[in-house]
């Protein structure tokens, strides 16, 4: 008897932008999958060749919303415009899985509000799936795993051009929603062994990092949902940013002395304006551990690749979208508990069972990465396609 072939998991994936796409065309590719993008911007749907995607959704949010999720089995959420809290609650009350890839602390803890909700429908809820919070928290979270309460845990991490360009040595890499959260909120910390809050754009350093100089400060969050369950493991855990030199001085002369920090519409305006969008970045991931007066490193790159038609395709992208599917991919396989997932609960052993996480793994080292990771060594990754 030949066996049937099994029917496409559906899954709702709300954006136009290059994460959205990056993420649908990641699952559409996997023929596990049918990913459709939805969106209340009907011009960014316009022209999305080769994509799945409903009419522009219409009418007031809860209408649009409950008429996206209509026969899905997950919705992911990329779109920074939509209240997750609301997506979320739509995505239950259609029995789908909820995941996203937003950075603010305040909608995950209001999405946490509902994981009694999920658990009972048999429904995970994962916010912050994307890379910082996300997989950067699961690469902390292994750290925090191998630590004694004295240590010291720095968190580095950088989406750069590949190249500096202006003053600022950067681009419209993924849009600036997420940004201009991180150089202006309270950055979640801990302290000997206590959870504080450090002011942004601050702590400065430089470190040394693929052969350049970068610099290094404070940003909010990334290890918020962390910080909350790692008080007494590690004496102080720290997230900094990653720029080229002389970004840190121009970025506080706009936000302090020309006081856009009390015009943050007009700081997004400027940077949105202004800065060059590009495809052609990298990633650059670090992880500084002090322990008994000792110092070791975990580092990795991921650089662009190009798409079987020769177009460039960020490593921003594709580690984020690759994140928020090998984190679907095992809850679909049973290998996460109905209710919250919070960032960095999944580990990065287990989510290295998923192939989606191999995208951006190819041609890392020639020995397993949990291997060389124990080694302290560096990766150098090309994100593969």
């Amino acid at each position: 008897m030949t066996p049937q072939p099994q029917t496409p998991f559906p899954v709702l994936v709300l954006g136009a932008g290059r994460m959205a796409r990056r993420i649908a065309r990641m699952l559409g590719e996997d023929g596990r999958f049918a990913a459709v993008l939805a969106s209340r911007d009907a011009e960014a749907l316009t022209g999305l060749d080769g994509f799945n995607r409903l009419a522009p959704l219409t009418g007031t949010l809860h209408e649009a919303l409950s008429v996206a999720c209509r026969g899905q089995r997950a919705v992911i959420l990329a779109d920074p415009t939509l209240p997750a809290p609301d997506v979320a609650r739509a995505a239950l009350a259609a029995g789908a899985h909820y995941l996203d890839i937003a950075e603010s602390a305040s909608s995950g803890a209001a999405i946490a509000r509902r994981a009694q909700e999920a658990a009972e429908a048999g429904l995970c809820l994962a916010p912050g799936c994307g890379l910082a919070p996300g997989y950067v928290t699961s690469l902390a979270a292994e750290a925090l795993d191998r630590a004694a309460p004295a240590d010291q845990i720095t968190v580095f991490v950088g989406v750069l051009p590949t190249e500096p360009m202006n003053r600022l040595g950067y681009a419209n890499i993924w849009g600036f929603e997420g940004l201009v959260s991180e150089y202006t909120g309270p950055c979640s910390a801990l302290r000997k062994g206590h959870p504080v809050e450090l002011p942004p754009l601050t702590e400065h350093e430089t470190i040394c990092l693929d052969g350049g100089a970068f610099e290094a400060f404070t940003t909010s969050g990334s290890l918020d949902a962390l910080v909350q369950t790692s008080a007494g493991k590690v004496a102080d855990l720290v997230f900094k940013t990653l720029r080229y030199p002389g970004h840190l001085d121009y970025i506080r002369f706009l936000l302090e002395d020309l006081g856009l920090s009390r015009r943050l519409y007009q700081f997004r305006t400027l940077l949105t304006t202004a800065l060059p969008r590009i495809e052609e970045d990298r990633v650059l991931i670090a992880i500084r551990h002090r322990s008994q007066g000792q110092e070791r490193w975990d580092s990795r790159l991921f650089t662009a690749g190009r798409d079987p038609e020769g177009r460039i395709v960020s490593a921003v992208s594709t580690a984020t979208a690759a994140h928020v599917c090998a984190t679907l991919d095992l809850i679909l396989g049973g290998q996460t508990a109905p209710g919250l997932i919070a960032p960095g609960q999944v580990r990065p052993a287990l989510l290295r069972r998923s192939p989606f996480l191999g995208l951006v793994m190819t041609g890392a080292v020639a020995e397993p990465p949990e291997v060389a990771i124990h080694r302290g060594v560096h990766e150098t990754v090309k994100v593969g396609f």
